[in-house]
């Protein structure tokens, strides 16, 4: 066949020269197989179903496997040997895993294992982009993913990974993938609630995998035995005193010129902003996440009037309305709290640090940077891994200045604890609460439980003083006839010895 060529060739003509050279290149390649000798030292194993040989093309001499897959399909795999022996029982074996990966339905033709998970990792943001997923999800499936990714990396494919490749998962995740030095303000290992999480998120990964015919076996998952009960204790409620002096201490800090170490603070316009963060998570129930992706358009004031019950006098109280956004853990719900002033507080700083009042589609935590910034971060909402560093700055400097150190470890989520309880205590229903925070009836049952057990403490070891004073007036009546009959059994002996000495 030949093809002239055109002076001035067209698109379409380029079209047709190009796909000209591939078939020809194609036809030249298939002609390579057994004519010039492609195959050296060419050995059948399996009939024409699988042959070992040595390329000509190559500049080593290892052998290499053909593995007749169906389907006028070859799958050529390098053996990594040049001696006939080692590499027909290498051959062999990788045609038994083979063999039994494609009766299972699986593909031979497979990506590499962390290839894989990147490509499970692109679907999660796919279902993102969809909304399908919220933004929280997929932020903490990305964390858990990134500890199965270093667990994956030794498999150059799916195929290789056996099912029990996760047995010492556990101990591995609390010692050589756990560095206590780089966590200084939570030096604790991760807990069986985190790890639990964590092998969710790999089971995700493999059903994706099953799902899609890439790995077929079935991962056995190590047990970890989830306490519930330690969700809540882990982000302990704020005992009354304990948060005064954190509210006290608040007025103060937001002034300071200084850290508890003496080096000086650049701008303290993000810990006035804090200071109200911390007081309108406390007095909302929301979840720092929900916070941080509220803007002033999600948020409604209203005026309430009541009377001191002490002064007769009348006073204004701010109540905000909150619509918590879809892209949220639990989706859309609407929040009444009277976080109202803090957020008015909130506005009125932004207000000032820009020269404009806040637009609606403002963020109400937003990184405003500097002057000369150009940073991408700029009006997005601050992370939470910052006001995390700020939340143990201020621990460090109140324990430096007040000498307060807390017996709890508390943390930003402790403001939530601490909303839900006081809402518990002063005896709003627990399907209630749990509908204003977003809460399943069954973790609010586990939170109204530690209420009311805190709350019959004096009960359960109070005494009537009554009831002590008879006790220990029986045992007193007790006591002395007790000791009056030992006198006088002592009398009686006394009178026994002296007679028989006389």
């Amino acid at each position: 066949m030949t093809l002239s060529l055109p002076e001035n060739p067209t698109q379409e003509d380029l079209n047709l020269i190009e796909q000209y050279l591939l078939a020809a290149k194609k036809k030249l390649r298939d002609s390579e197989y057994g004519t010039r000798n492609f195959y050296k030292n060419r050995k059948e194993l399996i009939g024409t179903k699988l042959i070992i040989y040595q390329p000509s093309n190559k500049s080593h001499d290892y052998y290499y496997m053909r593995y007749y897959a169906g389907d006028r399909k070859y799958k050529k795999i390098s053996l990594g040997t040049n001696d006939v022996n080692v590499a027909t029982e290498k051959a062999l074996e990788k045609w038994r895993v083979l063999s039994n990966h494609l009766e299972s339905g699986g593909s031979i033709f497979e990506k590499s294992a962390v290839d894989n998970l990147q490509e499970y990792m692109e679907h999660l943001e796919e279902l993102y982009n969809t909304e399908q997923i919220k933004k929280k999800t997929i932020a903490t499936k990305r964390t858990s993913l990134k500890k199965l990714r270093l667990r994956l990396e030794i498999y150059n494919k799916l195929s290789e990974v056996p099912i029990n490749f996760l047995a010492d998962y556990i101990t591995w995740r609390r010692t050589k993938n756990w560095d206590k030095t780089k966590h200084i303000n939570n030096p604790n290992p991760p807990s069986n609630l985190t790890i639990n999480t964590e092998l969710k998120d790999f089971k995700g990964f493999f059903n994706w995998c099953r799902d899609n015919k890439k790995f077929m076996k079935d991962i056995q998952y190590p047990f970890v035995k989830v306490d519930w009960s330690k969700s809540i204790e882990k982000n302990p409620s704020f005992s009354d005193e304990d948060w005064r002096s954190v509210v006290m201490y608040l007025r103060t800090w937001t002034k300071k010129t200084t850290t508890s170490q003496g080096s000086k603070r650049k701008n303290n316009f993000y810990r006035l902003v804090f200071a109200e963060f911390l007081k309108i998570l406390s007095n909302s129930g929301m979840r720092v996440h929900e916070l941080l992706l509220l803007k002033w358009g999600d948020i409604t004031f209203r005026k309430k009037y009541e009377v001191s019950s002490s002064t007769g006098k009348k006073r204004e109280r701010v109540i905000a309305h909150i619509d918590i956004p879809p892209n949220t853990k639990t989706g859309r719900r609407l929040v009444i709290c009277p976080a109202g002033i803090y957020l008015q507080r909130l506005k009125k700083l932004y207000r000032d640090n820009d020269g404009r009042l806040p637009k609606n589609d403002d963020y109400i935590i937003r990184n405003v940077g500097t002057k000369t910034s150009k940073n991408a971060h700029v009006g997005q909402p601050l992370s939470d891994s910052f006001l995390r560093r700020i939340w143990y700055e201020f621990v460090k400097d109140l324990a430096a200045d007040k000498g307060i150190e807390f017996e709890e470890n508390y943390t930003l989520h402790s403001c939530r604890a601490y909303y839900i309880n006081k809402r518990l205590e002063l005896g709003i229903p627990p399907m209630h609460v749990a509908e204003l925070v977003g809460h399943s009836i069954k973790t609010m049952e586990r939170y109204y439980k530690r209420i009311r057990l805190k709350q019959l403490e004096p009960e359960l070891v109070k005494v009537r003083r009554k009831e002590l004073e008879e006790t220990l007036s029986k045992k007193f009546h007790l006591f002395l006839y007790l000791k009056t009959l030992k006198n006088n059994s002592k009398m009686q002996n006394k009178g026994k010895n002296n007679d028989y000495l006389g």
